[in-house]
């Protein structure tokens, strides 16, 4: 009994065996329609297929910023640096020095330019204007100096002609600029300052257009001096003015001429109602 016990205890372990090494060779090939996992397929060869992004885009290089010492502020946007170049601020327009306006933009931007090295920046494809100026983004004091500068009523945004600077620095800019300009006028700020005729007249809206005579309320009679009569001079009087005189067929009036009188010769050329 013991014996045959023994006989069906191994044939069982024998089949039991077999079974399993059965399963183990039959995993290496997947069922028909299944799809593999990613632990089963092939480790790459390190080849990238064609085509293919990377998986993480490559950085693009912005302008490297430079380092540098402004000696001279010229206004609130404009300054100058010790090697010699100008720079002008881009994105923003303070007010022109000379306007009180102008004066408040140019103490601030001494304050914040003057006290430690600035940090310029160019925008990709601007170097410098008509002027010969560099036109950059100027840091100062570890912030944005037009930033800064826009949130006052001295200084807005640039609008008065191409504006180099980026559409998304515009949009800070016009975003802080609340209250535009306020500049006031350079004459009212320097009354003792000499002015000359042709920097601060203000031109005659009329000057290069041709003058026309007054028109002279008609008379019903002209004025007379003693001993003249009618319409006409004689007698040494006069007319009143010139329709008089033409009504009177005695126009023009030459100096001399009865009825001549300076009034009446507003050119002083000597030939009255010509």
């Amino acid at each position: 009994m013991r014996t045959a016990h023994k006989v069906w205890s191994g044939i069982a372990a024998g089949v039991f065996g077999l079974v399993a090494v059965t399963d183990l060779a039959g995993s290496s090939v997947p069922p028909a329609g299944t799809v593999a996992s990613s632990s089963t397929l092939p480790a790459s060869s390190g080849a990238a297929s064609p085509g293919a992004m990377p998986a993480v885009a490559p950085a693009v290089a912005g302008p490297a910023a430079m380092s540098a010492s402004v000696i001279d502020v010229i206004d609130g946007d404009t300054f100058r640096l010790a090697s010699g170049d100008e720079v002008r601020v881009l994105g923003i327009d303070s007010c022109e020095a000379a306007t009180p306006g102008g004066r408040r933009a140019t103490a601030a931007a001494r304050t914040r330019l003057l006290s430690a090295p600035v940090t310029l920046t160019a925008e990709p494809g601007v170097d410098r204007d008509r002027y010969g100026r560099m036109l950059r983004y100027v840091g100062a004091g570890g912030a944005d100096f037009a930033s800064s500068m826009v949130t006052q009523d001295h200084t807005a945004i640039y609008t008065r002609g191409r504006n180099d600077a980026s559409t998304a620095v515009r949009s800070t800019l016009r975003r802080l600029d609340t209250d535009g300009r306020s500049c006031g006028t350079a004459l009212s700020t320097a009354p003792t300052t000499p002015r000359t005729t042709t920097a601060t007249r203000t031109p005659d809206a009329d000057v290069d257009r041709p003058r026309t005579p007054r028109p002279v309320a008609p008379r019903t009679a002209p004025r007379a001096a003693a001993g003249s009569s009618g319409g006409s001079s004689g007698g040494g009087g006069y007319y009143a003015n010139c329709s008089a005189a033409r009504a009177a067929g005695a126009a023009p009036l030459r100096a001399g001429a009865p009825g001549y009188r300076a009034a009446l010769d507003r050119d002083k050329d000597g030939v009255a109602c010509e």
